[in-house]
């Protein structure tokens, strides 16, 4: 069985990469399209690899209120209860059920595009802080261990930081600013048997899984990640950043298919920027972070620190 799961899980990782090929020097019209088939099979592969069970359904659908002006804000994205996103959305430990969020929402908390997206649309604020030499440190006196990170000097603004996630707190070391998690876990110390140590990875793996949402990097640089802001307008806050790609890129290549006018009409305005990061963007990042999940192991690319 376990051999079975792997080779069909191959089978869409494959197909995963025709779909990307085929995207290649596709015009932001028509990308959406293959890019997001590409998603959908990757997604199955993850989901496959990890024995999930689901349904063939995609279980995300789009619609754009009649009478609505055509804008990233009037997109609407519906999670469904049941399908490959809400399965994903349940593997990565989020909320599954009916649940809408809109395109502009879910586009301004994709960290990749986040410049863009502030540039486009100044009335929102920057929702990400940048930090340097995440970590986990263990306390020299307990087993207690927790994630903790030099915020980037330009960015340790104390106002900015009063937004951090509550979960989160600020301090002073050595003249820089460090954000670290108020919660703790337990480590192994000293000498300890095997049974210790895989408990003990356990609590890290669970503690870890429940800061993605709000840690996140950016594929091409893994010295750099960054701390999601907390906003009480944000209702897309605590999807992963693997959910929103495949949300939006849903969304697209609903448009791309279905209404290439209101495309067109995005493509036409002041979103045309933003639009074209993304879609020619997404890829690399998806894919990384699904490869990641499958494998367990980070990728760097060549000559990159």
């Amino acid at each position: 069985m376990k051999r079975e799961k792997a080779s069909e899980s191959l089978s869409y990782w494959q197909q995963a990469k025709r779909f990307a090929d085929a995207s290649n020097g596709m015009p932001t019209e028509a990308a959406p399209l293959t890019i997001y088939y590409s998603f959908l099979n990757a997604s199955k592969a993850l989901l496959t690899y990890k024995k999930a069970t689901f349904s063939q359904h995609h279980g995300v659908a789009g619609v754009r209120p009649e009478n609505a002006r055509a804008a990233l804000s009037t997109e609407i994205v519906h999670l469904k209860g049941g399908g490959i996103l809400p399965e994903l959305c349940r593997y990565l430990g989020e909320s599954v059920g009916n649940s809408e969020h809109s395109l502009s929402d879910i586009l301004w908390n994709i960290p990749f595009i986040h410049r863009a997206y502030c540039l486009t649309y100044h009335s929102k604020g920057e929702l990400f802080i940048p930090l340097e030499e995440v970590r986990y440190v263990k306390s020299s006196t307990t087993e207690e261990c927790w994630l903790e990170a030099q915020i980037v000097p330009r960015f340790s603004d104390k106002r900015k930081l009063l937004s951090i996630p509550s979960s989160f707190e600020y301090f002073e070391r050595d003249g820089n600013t460090f954000v670290r998690r108020k919660k703790r876990f337990r480590w192994f110390g000293g000498r300890s048997n095997a049974t210790k140590r895989k408990e003990a990875h356990q609590r890290l793996v669970r503690y870890h899984s429940t800061l993605r949402r709000i840690v996140v990097n950016i594929n091409g640089n893994r010295d750099l990640w960054y701390l999601k802001r907390a906003s009480d307008q944000n209702s897309a806050a605590e999807r992963h950043t693997l959910v929103l790609m495949f949300a939006a890129m849903h969304r697209l290549s609903e448009l791309s298919r279905y209404d290439p006018n209101g495309l067109d009409r995005h493509l036409s305005g002041k979103a045309n920027w933003l639009i074209s990061e993304f879609v020619h963007g997404a890829m690399d990042q998806f894919i990384d972070q699904i490869a990641t999940e499958i494998t367990g192991c980070q990728f760097w690319q060549p000559k990159i620190r």
